[in-house]
């Protein structure tokens, strides 16, 4: 009896075992599912199916179990808000997708704008760098964490080509200088040479002349080329051991000069270097050293440790010039009349500039100038001290 109490939204029915309805409660009838009622009637005590149904417009579910005596209970309610909610909620979340995407591509898009557009300033900077050719200003972009590493690192590349290109043009305009007065000696003497009442011997002094010329042309063009060119790409490091290097290039430069070159080492060490660089660099501190020593004197080459000194007995060097002995067409006054490009020294501190070592430069023993260079290892090889000696 409770079943079959009727309800606004709810059907209940009775079917016998071929479809027919023997009664029914409700606001409408609800169709017989074939299928439903035969498994029904075939199973008593069949625990039921639901199934959906729709009746005069309106959505029911049904839910289908049989009868002891034969046929089927039909109960039906009405679902028809319940789909309709549902069609209202499919409804809302397509909406409320379609707006979170529309959100979520909005939000997506601000913050990749936010992510490159420091790189996007990055790029018009570097546009305008190689455009302009103005090293002088470092890009003042507001980043953090990788971006900001990257403006970093950019700010150091620009920093350093800046200098580099500084270097350059004070190099050209150095060499300019200093090719000047060899030009204007060469032309001088080449317009002497026109005139036809020039003695002999006048004549064969100044050819000589000529030559002398010629030859610090020459050494100043071998040496604007080492200084020039890019020497870390042109030898590879190697593990050098100072007493042996030392060795052999002590015994050519006194084939070379004729002059005494005296070697001292004591607990060499073997550092990495460049061997050609280093041949170079030493021979241009022996060579100086021959310069300004008088004839009849020996040069001394110290190798001690990681330092290689070089020794003379010259006129030394003023405390006042010690400072700037490196730097490139550097001339010390009471060495300005003597021949040379300035450049010797120069090309040393390169080498140490490369190689992440020290210029050393001081007094020797004999009351001459002391010059060097310290190899001791350091974390990274570029970074340069200049030290003053004095011993």
């Amino acid at each position: 009896p409770t079943l079959l109490q009727p309800e606004f939204d709810a059907v209940t029915q009775v079917v016998d075992a071929n479809g027919a309805i023997l009664a029914s409660l409700g606001p409408a009838e609800l169709p017989v599912n074939g299928n439903d009622l035969q498994l029904a009637v075939a199973n008593v005590g069949f625990v039921g199916r639901f199934a959906n149904a729709q009746v005069e417009g309106k959505s029911y579910r049904v839910y289908t179990l049989s009868l002891p005596a034969g046929g089927a209970l039909q109960l039906g309610r009405d679902i028809t808000d319940i789909e309709d909610a549902r069609s209202g909620l499919r409804t809302w979340l397509v909406i409320i997708g379609l707006v979170g995407i529309a959100l979520a591509t909005l939000v997506g898009w601000i913050i990749a704008r936010r992510t490159t557009r420091p790189i996007e300033q990055l790029a018009r900077s570097a546009d305008d760098i190689a455009r302009t050719q103005n090293t002088s200003d470092s890009i003042d972009i507001n980043a953090t964490g990788e971006i900001g590493n990257l403006v970093t690192s950019f700010n150091t590349m620009v920093g350093a080509l800046g200098r580099s290109l500084a270097q350059q043009k004070q190099l050209v305009q150095d060499a300019s200088h200093e090719l000047r007065t060899p030009l204007t000696s060469l032309r001088a003497n080449a317009e002497l040479l026109e005139r036809p009442d020039l003695p002999a011997e006048t004549r064969r002094e100044i050819v000589n002349d000529m030559r002398a010329e010629v030859d610090e042309l020459t050494a100043l063009s071998s040496e604007l080329s080492a200084l020039a060119s890019d020497q870390r790409s042109s030898e590879t490091p190697v593990q050098v051991r100072l007493d042996d290097a030392m060795r052999d290039l002590v015994e050519r430069a006194q084939r070379r000069s004729g002059r005494e070159i005296r070697l001292h080492a004591s607990d060499a060490a073997t550092v990495p270097a460049r061997p050609n660089q280093l041949d170079r660099a030493v021979s241009n501190l022996i060579d100086n050293a021959l310069k300004f020593s008088p004839p009849n004197t020996p040069i001394d080459v110290f190798v001690r440790g990681t330092r290689i000194e070089v020794h003379d007995s010259g006129p030394g060097i003023a405390p006042d010039d010690r400072p700037y002995v490196f730097d490139r067409f550097y001339r010390a006054a009471a060495t300005r009349a003597m021949p040379g490009s300035g450049l010797g020294l120069a090309i040393v501190k390169q080498f140490a500039d490369i190689h992440g070592a020290q210029t050393l430069v001081g007094a020797s023993g004999t009351g001459g100038a002391m010059v060097g260079i310290d190899l001791a290892p350091t974390a990274t090889w570029g970074g340069v001290a200049h030290t003053i000696g004095t011993e």
